[in-house]
């Protein structure tokens, strides 16, 4: 097994170490607390315990024959409730800005997409829904909106709510922390059609390929007539194929780390919910890198560049 892959924790932690020294996270929350563990390793902590899949207790005890102590320079081991504790109390800002934060990790593409999905909520097991003759899931789910580059398939911004709500309502509130990018085409479906949104991605100087209603019909007495006429004519189902990609995020997102949530709260459920994502973008950036690394080696062994080499040796 190659370094990159050995060392991932380690790799992980580093990141972790950068990310909240751009994002400015303090060591410490409060001045009076004990300070045996910093907000550094208790956030890294709860990043690898969740790309581990495990749950608290077992994420711990994973720990005593683990080199991830070595890797943070942990003086103990916490209690699982320490974690507990912590995600509990911190705020979803803080993650929403080291999510952020995630795409210098990446080189930007020119298309971003939007969607959204549902992460499960139902613990019950078929044998107990069995038994209380209940056909529906126990629980619903928590919605999850977001924006993502999707050259990179990383996940830029968020937006979940308790219950579901039409998806065109959350795009502005995502769309304005990323509205001054860089970036030539936006994909989205049908939910997301709305004049204003159309307006916005057209103002940032992008071509709007979000699919509207009615496709053929004419929009003479439509609300926003000539930001949905441009969106019409300048609509390419090429580009907005690309729009596929999305899911694929999404299929990452719940193969790798769980489409169902822990947590028993709204507040926790977030806030594992917005780990789960910050684990993906690590890891997404660490495959991206050993892909380039991996191309490189192969490219710098290959046999016609060792006599390029030679060459230049010998003439220079």
């Amino acid at each position: 097994m190659d370094e990159v892959i050995t060392f991932k924790f380690k790799k992980f932690s580093k990141i972790v170490d950068a990310l909240c020294e751009m994002g400015n996270i303090p060591l410490y929350f409060r001045y009076v607390q004990k300070k045996t563990f910093t907000n550094y390793q208790h956030l890294f902590l709860l990043v690898a315990k969740e790309h581990t899949t495990y749950g608290y207790r077992m994420f711990i005890e994973s720990l005593y024959d683990s080199k991830i102590p070595t890797y943070i320079k942990l003086k103990k081991i916490p209690h699982f409730t320490t974690l507990q504790k912590f995600a509990s109390r911190l705020p979803a800002k803080i993650l929403n800005k080291l999510i952020f934060q995630t795409r210098t990790l990446f080189k930007q593409g020119s298309i971003f997409g939007a969607d959204s999905t549902g992460m499960e909520l139902d613990h019950a097991s078929s044998h107990y829904c069995k038994r209380i003759d209940r056909k529906e899931p126990v629980k619903g789910f928590v919605n999850l909106n977001m924006i993502c580059d999707v050259k990179n398939k990383n996940i830029l911004v968020t937006k979940i709510r308790k219950k579901r709500r039409s998806d065109f309502s959350d795009f502005m509130p995502m769309f304005n922390k990323i509205k001054h990018f860089a970036f030539d085409y936006f994909v989205a479906d049908k939910g997301y059609d709305s004049w204003r949104n159309h307006k916005a991605v057209q103002d940032a100087g992008a071509s709007s390929q979000i699919k509207t209603r009615n496709f053929g019909t004419r929009t003479c007495r439509t609300k926003g007539k000539r930001y949905r006429d441009k969106a019409k004519n300048g609509f390419d189902e090429v580009i907005y194929g690309q729009r596929a990609i999305t899911e694929s995020v999404f299929s990452s997102l719940k193969r790798k780390y769980g489409s169902r949530m822990r947590a028993r709260k709204y507040k926790t459920q977030k806030i594992e919910l917005l780990f789960k994502i910050l684990a993906y973008n690590i890891e997404r950036a660490m495959r991206i890198a050993h892909a380039i690394i991996k191309l490189l080696k192969g490219i710098l062994q290959s046999p016609l560049n060792r006599k390029l080499y030679k060459v230049a040796t010998i003439l220079g």
